[in-house]
């Protein structure tokens, strides 16, 4: 007989989420996710000067402030037919790949790592060890991340001004000074940051690791080397395989990216694509559309581009059951983030992974500590490329009327913003976040989004004490704030506390 699992809210994500679940002879049959906190911008915009998504969108949330302005930036650009100089691509490059490799330092130490910690995993010989490093507040390397993580953050300060909430991104390019001076300090924070990771993280260059590990054997290879202080990385990896990450948490193993980090000749450093199950193949964004069918909204009878999509609510809407909708590409769900981008970008390693265990927990892990890696040595490119004696903005003039989209990869995935504008005034105003296609509910076809899917078929071994959903679920390093919704009806308003990070 099955057995139903409330888990609400789930603790250590980024907003309020409700995950519940059918378990029968100690496996999940069937899984619901719900974003149940009342939230959003759309509504909020409306009728309001273009430009102000620029200021408004960010708030969006205090983790990824930078992906929603870029995304809200370009989104005008496309609308007003804006350039931008070259600096300002490579600007835009360093602040968003600070941000990333920020998020995805946090992500473990802050929000994945503690369930290693779990009781259930005390029969390990390591357990004592991860104990020592990755205990909220009191972990030797939680501690210490906190401090570099801050550090690591001046580069933003440098190029952007302050973070979060900045507002140096524009459809014209960066509103910077910038001269050798800050150049040099940013090289020298990035040094720095560099020799923790590699010193802390790895036990190893980011050079070695990146030519030399590419392939699941050569991981566990390097991370099984006899020593007595295996670095926090090769501590995972030890511990991964023993508590059933390899094969935890498999999700529907079909994969978006809409292209990460503009480089000024239009192409992107980490290329769009969607991979199908089979291959690879261009990414069109006319394929996204949006589902209402089983979220608190209001919905067409068929799922609608962002660029007809509305948000108005319906919160008595009978089986609905969150305020997330849900967005599909080419009518299936998919997966976005990390893995994703690692996967189109055809990484050896990530695909080795892919290939030989799957989209489990286990890879989507290492897939974001590899692309961390891979954005370090990157951001250093990017640092070299700016010109101090050349502009960052080229002033244009904005359009009265018009539409415009700007898509982005966010730490998490696939950000989206469209925007409608009529007489200099928004009309209409959508957003797609990484975790509303992640966390999405059920479709109108019934077909669970890619968290749902992971959780299917889990086995857990104490209802009590249920650690391996909470793998499956932080594996997505999910991002409520971003993807549910708040409302203005007529004169009366809700309110409600943003929450702060």
């Amino acid at each position: 007989m099955a057995r139903t699992l409330k888990i609400s809210p789930v603790n250590r994500v980024e907003g309020d989420l409700e995950v519940r679940v059918d378990i029968e002879e100690g496996k999940v049959t069937e899984a619901w996710a719900s974003g149940v906190m009342f939230r959003g911008f759309e509504a909020l915009l409306k009728g309001r000067d273009s430009m102000d998504g620029i200021v408004l969108t960010p708030r969006i949330c205090g983790i990824c402030c930078s992906a929603h302005s870029t995304a809200a930036a370009n989104a005008l650009r496309f609308l007003n037919g804006s350039t931008m100089p070259a600096n300002a691509y490579f600007g835009r490059n360093i602040v968003f790949g600070t941000e990333t490799v920020m998020s995805h330092l946090t992500h473990f130490y802050a929000l994945f790592a503690p369930d290693l910690t779990n009781e259930a995993y005390a029969f390990h010989t390591l357990h004592d060890e991860l104990v020592k490093r990755f205990t909220p507040f009191q972990g030797t390397s939680y501690q210490k991340v906190l401090k570099e993580r801050k550090r690591f953050l001046e580069i933003i300060g440098l190029f952007a001004g302050k973070w979060p909430n900045h507002l140096s991104f524009q459809p014209g390019g960066m509103t910077c000074t910038l001269g050798q001076s800050e150049i040099i300090r940013a090289q020298g924070v990035l040094a720095d940051f560099q020799g923790y990771i590699e010193e802390t993280i790895l036990g190893t260059s980011i050079e070695r690791w990146l030519d030399e590990i590419d392939s699941l054997e050569k991981l566990e290879e390097w991370a099984g080397q006899k020593n007595k202080n295996p670095r926090d990385l090769a501590l995972f990896i030890q511990v991964a395989q023993d508590i059933g990450l390899y094969s935890m948490g498999k999700g529907p193993e079909k994969f978006l990216s809409f292209g990460a980090y503009e480089m000024p000749d239009q192409t992107f450093w980490l290329p769009s694509g969607f991979y199908d199950g089979r291959q690879i193949l261009a990414f069109d964004q006319d394929k996204i559309t949006e589902d209402s069918k089983n979220s608190w909204f209001i919905g067409s009878e068929k799922p609608q581009h962002p660029f007809d999509g509305t948000t108005k609510p319906e919160m008595d809407k009978p089986d609905a059951y969150s305020w997330i909708k849900a967005p599909r590409y080419d009518n299936q769900a998919v997966e976005v983030g990390p893995l994703a981008r690692q996967i189109i970008n055809q990484e050896p390693l990530v695909i080795d992974l892919f290939n030989k265990l799957g989209a489990h927990v286990f890879t989507r892990t290492i897939a974001r500590w590899h692309e961390a890696m891979k954005t370090l040595k990157e951001l250093k490119h990017w640092l070299d490329a700016i010109n101090i004696k050349k502009p960052f903005y080229k002033v244009t003039k904005p359009v009265d009327s018009g539409s415009g989209a700007g898509l982005v990869e966010a730490a998490r995935g696939c950000l989206g913003h469209w925007l409608v504008v009529e007489n200099n005034k928004i009309k209409k105003y959508q957003v797609i976040t990484p975790t509303t296609w992640n966390a999405s509910p059920r479709d109108g076809h019934n077909t669970p989004g890619a968290m749902e899917s992971a959780l299917a078929g889990l086995s857990v071994n104490d209802e009590k004490n249920p650690v391996e959903i909470s793998h499956v679920i932080r594996s997505f390093d999910p991002c409520l704030v971003c993807s549910v919704h708040t409302i203005r009806n007529g004169k009366k308003s809700t309110s409600f506390t943003l929450r702060t990070y």
